[in-house]
């Protein structure tokens, strides 16, 4: 069997170890394939690649991208493309979300001021997080706003508390959030990217975003996502053997990855449990191993 991990992070997202860190794990685990998957952000790949250089492990090029599906966020791992021309889509598509999130945090703060709550003016947004919750995060951090909790709940809010009170869709505070859409991802990487994956499906990434269900699922590939991510740290059997009846059935891709973002409690990169190793992917231009059903 090919030891294997397609979903890895370093410090140029929001993982703790740095690209060289990740590559002496890689070696030390003897894979075969790896792709480092930083959200928004390709910038450890072509260091990875030189480090690796003459080991014999393959290094896919993949990216985790935020986008927006309805009222919902996915993740979307794209993998196998030319570097400088994904450089120049994802420097457009965080122009884009930095524009719509400084209208974003304006609208939020409106609504909060006129929901009662109080709200630092000179709040900025961040590139890390939503809008949503750097402004729930604000709130919290208000003892007149706490004040405000207890008397009306019975209990001091976190960040997900204002989100599911004030934030949510139909809810007071409720702003669109920012952000580029699914469709907008699969047009930019047409003939670019070889596949475009969704990202552990039934995991909750944050307090604004859900888990999606069989149906959500075949309508994304319906509209021209390559495949699913079937083994994740975070995925259980049932679900596992759902996403293997999917690809089967929809004769599309799938990959398999730790998710490891260098914290002591991950999942050990080649494997998606304590003890169960990523068994087999397929992709348009590579495959390893067999899924079975």
């Amino acid at each position: 069997m090919s030891k294997l991990d397609l979903h890895l992070h370093s410090t140029c997202s929001d993982g703790k170890l740095s690209v060289s860190e990740i590559a002496l794990i890689i070696k030390e685990k003897k894979l075969e394939y790896c792709a480092l998957a930083d959200h928004n952000s390709i910038d450890g790949i072509q260091e990875l690649m030189e480090t690796l250089s003459g080991s014999g492990i393959k290094v896919i090029p993949a990216i985790e991208l935020t986008a927006k599906q309805n009222d919902n966020e996915v993740h979307i791992l794209a993998y196998d493309f030319n570097l400088e021309l994904t450089m120049e889509i994802i420097k457009e598509r965080n122009e884009i979300v930095r524009l719509q999130k400084i209208e974003e945090m304006k609208v939020a703060i409106k609504l909060s001021h006129e929901a009662g709550l109080e709200v630092s003016d000179d709040l900025n947004p961040s590139d890390k997080q939503p809008v949503s919750l750097t402004v729930a995060l604000d709130i919290c951090s208000s003892g007149a706003n706490q004040n405000i909790f207890l008397k009306k709940y019975g209990k001091q809010f976190i960040a997900e508390d204002v989100y599911y009170e004030y934030q949510a869709p139909g809810k007071l505070c409720a702003v669109e959030r920012s952000g580029v859409t699914v469709e907008w991802l699969i047009q930019k990487f047409k003939g670019i990217a070889q596949d475009l994956i969704i990202a552990h499906p039934f995991v909750s990434v944050s307090v604004v975003t859900i888990p999606l269900n069989e149906s959500e699922i075949n309508n994304l590939l319906k509209i021209g996502l390559t495949g699913i991510e079937v083994y994740h740290n975070n995925t259980t059997t049932e679900q596992i053997d759902l996403l293997k009846r999917i690809v089967g059935e929809q004769s599309v891709h799938y990959t398999g990855g730790s998710d490891f973002h260098g914290e002591k409690t991950d999942t050990p990169i080649g494997q998606y449990g304590s003890t169960c190793f990523i068994p087999s992917f397929l992709l348009a231009n590579y495959k390893a191993g067999l899924l079975n059903k």
